[in-house]
């Protein structure tokens, strides 16, 4: 009896260990995680780090759960990158890209989300400098947590 309870443990344990270490397709976005916008039509462009079957993109407003029209067309293949604008300007106001898809490599559905915030015209916000340089996308990594991916630059230690 304590052979079969001992193997039953062992069997869910690695059943465990095989969950902890799939595999998320996001690797970096434009906007970053969490960013504050000017732009009311940013083009918006997500990475990923395999090819993968992207079957939905969309953009929610947080404030009022509304979703905003873009000119995203889904691809016939698979992608390692997806790049849209917004059909018309965003108001000032928090934001989320959703995406979800299927990971072929790994066989399992993946998705995800980027937070966003755009700002109000002529505010400037506190972490953005009045004279910016061209930025390029962040890329998703760290320690701590894990899906670090999912941190942008607060995931990352400073020696990336």
């Amino acid at each position: 009896m304590r052979l079969h309870a001992a193997i039953a443990v062992l069997f869910f344990a690695s059943l465990a260990a095989t969950g902890a270490r799939a595999q998320c397709a996001f690797d970096q976005s434009v906007p970053n995680a969490n960013e504050v916008l000017t732009e009311t039509q940013p083009e918006v462009t997500i990475d990923f780090t395999d090819e993968f079957r992207l079957d939905d993109v969309r953009v929610v407003s947080l404030d009022d759960k509304a979703e905003w029209p873009t000119d995203w067309a889904r691809p016939a293949e698979e992608v390692r990158q997806t790049a849209f604008r917004m059909a018309k300007p965003l108001p000032p106001g928090k934001y989320l890209v959703e995406w979800n898809g299927y990971l072929r490599r790994h066989h399992h559905a993946d998705g995800g989300s980027i937070a966003f915030t755009v700002a109000k015209p002529g505010e400037i916000p506190p972490a953005t400098p009045a004279v910016a340089e061209p930025r390029a996308a962040a890329r998703r990594g760290g320690s701590g947590s894990p899906y670090p991916m999912l941190l942008g630059a607060a995931g990352r230690s400073k020696d990336q």
